[in-house]
């Protein structure tokens, strides 16, 4: 069929019912490769060569998470920079090359090869369901990476397994084998279990090596913490001396899984070689010998090869092709910080003694962005933040938006108190990222890595004319108040107490603009804004007490003539805006004090002092948002539309009235 929809077909080869897995071409482009992009699906490009690394990753002397960070993506470059003369493909087995690198513009593009690639996925499906139809066979799952790409398979069990992958795969980087072997271990008890044995036809007994062990049987115990390999048509099991003897296992886990007869003694005294069995092998090690393959029926085999297709070209879902991409982070230094949160926050040591905490890889919180379950990264912690939900005191949506991912910065920003920061950690961590997608948080990252991007030069230079224009004013202001110093009648406003109305006007105009930059702001812009919106807040609060004083001492002209009622609502805005300049500090004053100050459960022992304090936080900050909304929407509408710019339309002094510049 595929071959029907272009002219090249034919010349390629193209002939899909005989070379099904030729199918297509003989070339993969990158775009292809950049869909397989999971640790059970991981394809990697090499020099110009596709591989799909999924059994090797495990057996990788650098640790799998190392290629996993690397899956779907163009490596070569890494690759050479590390491994420069290594010959990859005497580590692979040879199904692991998958084809080359890219395909021939000359006769399709990169679109039309989806085109096919899509033809086929139909044409293997209807020859399945026709192999179905004809035998009494079925195809399960003979491995957990083909398990685990099954659509059909139950999304729960699917991510508990996932789970259990990341901790074996962190537990292989740290070298830790007996906590792999343990978790290999727990995944056999799942797949075992009666709702789950008839989902698979995965191997989790070992046979009777009475009747010996075919290769089949070797090639599945391939990984450091299970490692077996034939020599000279003898099976054993190496993987207590990979235990103790890791200078040997680069050289062994090359062959696990695999008959390393072809290299008997070609070199002498190292693995595999004579001398070398004769000195380091035990008799305990031999599991059994090579028997010849079991005998199966066509049919099955033609299924197996049908469904291996269908995976290769079906590749992962698209949710979990999304999660990848949503958690990519660029491979780099992986090393411990040397000034954690920890360090700044010596009791965050305290909660998390003694803790096991498990193994997360970004793609896999990547997925938990729903209100039931919204997973986020901090310092390289792992966070299910639904305790958090409704008492937040920056609202639900900010959690949810960041839900799935590394809120690092944002978190940052707005300064959380270690009481906040043991809190969390006690109440809502769940986990940790791999060691190899940590993010270095240290005092040597750049301050723009942990709050924001560096400044560009021309925001450095608005930055220096914003501060030249800030100078210039304040000249203006100093020299102006030189030059109008006389006494003022006392049947009017005091000159101080005008001065200070100009002051307040500039510095409410200040908190609002300061609080509008804040929220369309991110990173160090936004923690700025903040932190002048704070301290703008408290000068105005002081400022206040003073106005009051003053006021009590000055003048007061008479008021312009006017409607009473409009006359009523401006005294009202008056008052309002004392009410509101007391309260707005107030509030936002309370929300620190509850979030950073009050006494929680640290000092009291009691967990409910914390709930409260969250409570009470989260009503401070709301009234100070609804507060801050009636200022700018309201009040300042009305103060500034009629109280000024309706009598300066009628002629009348206004602005003479509190000018402290007569």
């Amino acid at each position: 069929m595929a071959s029907d929809m272009h002219p090249s077909a034919h010349q390629e080869g193209f002939h899909l019912a005989h070379k099904p897995t030729g199918a297509i071409s003989k070339n993969i482009p990158l775009s292809e490769v950049n869909r397989h992009c999971l640790p059970e699906d991981c394809w990697v490009a090499l020099n110009g060569k596709v591989y799909d690394l999924s059994e090797f990753m495990d057996r990788h002397p650098g640790g799998p998470t190392s290629i996993a960070a690397w899956a779907g993506k163009d490596a070569s470059k890494l690759f050479n920079e590390i491994h420069k003369g290594v010959k990859i493909d005497s580590y692979l087995r040879p199904e692991s090359q998958l084809g080359n690198l890219g395909v021939d513009a000359d006769l399709m593009s990169d679109e039309f090869w989806h085109t096919l690639r899509e033809a086929r996925i139909v044409e293997v499906r209807e020859e399945i369901d026709r192999v179905l139809r004809e035998t009494a066979y079925g195809h399960k799952a003979d491995s957990l990476p083909r398990l685990l790409q099954d659509s059909n398979l139950d999304p729960q069990l699917k991510i508990k397994l996932q789970r259990l992958e990341t901790q074996k795969r962190a537990a292989l980087d740290a070298e830790d084998y007996t906590r792999a072997l343990d978790v290999k271990k727990e995944i056999e008890t799942i797949l075992s279990d009666q709702a789950h044995a008839h989902l698979h036809d995965i191997p989790l007994d070992i046979p009777n090596s009475n009747g010996g062990i075919p290769l089949s049987e070797v090639a599945r115990h391939n990984k450091p913490h299970d490692c077996w390999i034939a020599i000279n048509k003898n099976v054993y099991d190496l993987t207590d001396f990979l235990i103790h003897h890791p200078e040997q296992r680069n050289s062994i886990l090359a062959w696990a899984g695999r008959d390393a007869t072809p290299m008997w003694d070609k070199i002498p005294g190292r693995f595999p070689s004579k001398q070398w069995m004769d000195f380091f092998m035990r008799s305990e090690w031999k599991m059994g010998d090579v028997r010849a393959e079991p005998q199966r029926e066509p049919v099955y085999e033609q299924l197996k090869q049908l469904n291996d297709e269908l995976r290769r070209l079906e590749g992962p879902s698209k949710e979990d092709i999304e999660a990848a991409k949503t958690a990519v982070k660029v491979p780099g230094k992986t090393d411990a910080p040397t000034l954690s949160e920890e360090s700044r926050f010596p009791k965050l040591a305290e909660v998390s003694a003694g803790k096991e905490l498990p193994f997360f890889t970004r793609a896999e919180v990547a997925k938990h962005t729903t209100a039931e379950e919204p997973y986020m990264i901090i310092h390289n912690r792992v966070y299910n933040l639904k305790p958090l939900i409704g008492s937040h005191p920056g609202g639900d949506d900010i959690l949810l938006t960041k839900a799935g991912t590394d809120a690092t910065k944002d978190f940052e920003v707005f300064e959380h108190s270690e009481k906040a920061r043991v809190q969390r950690d006690r109440d809502m961590l769940v986990g940790q990222l791999v060691p190899g997608e940590n993010t270095d948080w240290s005092a040597e990252a750049t301050v723009a890595q942990v709050v924001g991007e560096e400044t560009s030069e021309v925001g450095r230079y608005m930055k220096y004319k914003a501060t030249d224009i800030a100078i210039g004013a304040v000249a203006w202001y100093l020299y102006k108040t030189v030059q109008n110093t006389k006494p003022l009648s006392q049947f009017t406003y005091s000159r101080a107490l005008r001065h200070l109305h100009l002051i307040m006007a500039v510095g409410i105009f200040g908190a609002v603009g300061t609080a509008q930059a804040a929220s369309y702001s991110e990173g160090q812009t936004r923690k700025q804004m903040l932190w002048w919106h704070k301290q703008t807040g408290l000068a105005m609060l002081f400022a206040l007490v003073a106005r009051f004083f003053l006021r009590m001492q000055s003048g007061i002209p008479p008021r312009f003539p006017g409607n009473p009622m409009v006359q009523m609502l401006e005294t009202q805005s008056l008052r309002a805006f004392y009410v509101l300049a007391l309260l707005l500090p107030v509030s936002g004053i309370a929300n620190e004090y509850f979030l950073k100050w009050a006494p929680g459960s640290d000092k009291t022992g009691n967990a409910e002092d914390d709930k409260r304090n969250d409570r009470l936080a989260k009503q401070s900050i709301d009234a100070h948002k609804l507060l801050g909304k009636f200022l700018q929407f309201a009040w300042l509408p009305f103060h500034l539309g009629y109280t000024t710019f309706y009598h300066w339309t009628q002629g009348r002094g206004v602005v003479k009235k509190v000018s402290p510049f007569i």
